[in-house]
């Protein structure tokens, strides 16, 4: 049993790899503009297999890509639901991700059917990178490669806020993805003429939150690296963290300083999933062993 465990949990690990790919895909799919080069849904120009063009590849081959990982979640968590010792210890995260991917599949199809409503952009965005972090829970979880000793209550209580930070400005981002708000600040630090906040409102307002909510997340970040160092089984997660959040602010500078070019933005998105990995990967190192005692 022992075995069959790790290599589930070795499947999970490389499913959700395969999601983060997927993620990048999805953003490969909005920065050119294609999220609507299928009119309909879930076939696309009521065929299985339409007619290509670049658009409508990756409109579809995001979608075929989605159908595969779906299918390949069905396996792995089939495998592990069918054996009664895993399904006492693991049950319960495989339903919640049996939950989650069912509305992620609901929301894509909204996606399409509202026309590329902010709320289904959004919502489709956090559901998707909700996805892969539990894939990554679960597969370290799987594996037993939680770290051994008591995790900080400390570090516990920041991780825990900095989960809540990320989805918040993950939720951001998706915002001004689906409200066309990335460029609506063409300067950096100061948004437009020289001033830092000319609005809380609409598009400038978005991009305002999103830039602040930047900074906290550094903030954040580097608070986690520092406590980590009293947690041998935190340290690399941490530093890991803070290096990603800096690329990706980097990465968030110069898109606005070059308008936006397609590779940045992808890579912009890149970083942020790679962020939320990461993230779930100090969470299933931090939760699922003991608090340290007082």
């Amino acid at each position: 049993m022992a075995e069959v465990q790790k290599r589930l949990g070795v499947g999970f690990g490389v499913l959700a790899s395969i999601t983060w790919l997927l993620l990048i895909f999805g953003s490969t799919v909005r920065v050119h503009g294609a999220g609507l080069a299928c009119p309909d849904w879930p076939l696309c120009f009521g065929e299985l297999v339409p007619q290509l063009d670049f658009r409508i590849f990756l409109e579809w081959g995001h979608r075929l890509l989605a159908g595969l990982i779906s299918l390949g979640f069905l396996g792995l968590g089939g495998a592990v639901v069918v054996r009664a010792e895993l399904r006492r210890r693991f049950g319960v995260l495989v339903g919640l991700m049996v939950v989650v991917l069912l509305a992620q599949i609901v929301l894509g199809g909204l996606t399409v059917l509202a026309s590329l409503a902010f709320w289904s952009v959004t919502l489709h965005l956090l559901f998707g990178n909700a996805f892969m972090a539990l894939m990554i829970v679960l597969s370290r979880r799987l594996r037993g490669v939680v770290p051994a000793g008591a995790a900080h209550g400390p570090l516990r209580g920041v991780t825990a806020a900095f989960v809540l930070l990320v989805t918040v400005q993950m939720g951001l981002g998706g915002l001004v993805s689906s409200n066309y708000a990335g460029l609506a600040c063409v300067e950096w630090p100061t948004c437009n003429a020289g001033v830092w906040v000319p609005s809380w409102a609409g598009a400038v307002g978005l991009q305002v939150l999103h830039r602040l909510g930047a900074y906290t997340v550094v903030a954040a970040a580097g608070t986690l690296a520092w406590l980590a160092r009293a947690d041998a089984g935190s340290v690399r997660p941490t530093r890991l963290l803070l290096l990603l959040v800096l690329v990706q602010v980097t990465l968030g500078v110069l898109n606005v300083l070059t308008r936006m070019p397609v590779e940045l933005a992808i890579a912009h998105a890149a970083a942020g999933h790679a962020i939320v990995a990461t993230t779930a990967w100090l969470v299933a190192g931090t939760f699922h062993r003991p608090a340290l005692s007082s």
